[in-house]
């Protein structure tokens, strides 16, 4: 999988520590900030990412908020879709409801395994 790249989007050090090695481990280069607006700039900056994967409670701008404006962007520079992964500890129905409805394409739910991110690769 070398040569795919990914944008994280997460506040906290742990999780951003623990998303470098799994896909690390992976062979794919992450790329990772600290909140919505950061994820929102990355993204403007360099769209050929393979995923984003976001936490959809950060401070500054959220995930859900983060991903409406990802998706504006695309829509006006005519750019293909991105697939946007929330990313929670809730596992809630509603809550991935509201990730799809803000734009993302699903929700994956914390402690997240290797596996399920090659998935997305």
């Amino acid at each position: 999988m070398q040569g795919k790249k990914v944008l994280v989007a997460d506040d906290e050090p742990f999780a951003q520590n623990l998303l470098k090695m799994l896909y690390g481990a992976l062979q794919v280069e992450c790329v990772v900030v600290s909140n919505g607006k950061e994820a929102l700039e990355a993204y403007q900056k360099s769209p050929n990412f393979v995923h984003v994967l976001m936490d959809i409670h950060m401070p500054v701008m959220d995930g859900y908020d983060s991903a409406k404006q990802i998706r504006a962007h695309e829509k006006a520079k005519g750019l293909p879709r991105c697939k946007i992964l929330g990313l929670s500890g809730d596992g809630d129905p509603k809550t991935k409801a509201a990730c799809i409805s803000a734009g993302m394409d699903d929700l994956l739910v914390k402690p997240l395994k290797k596996e399920q991110l090659s998935q997305f690769l």
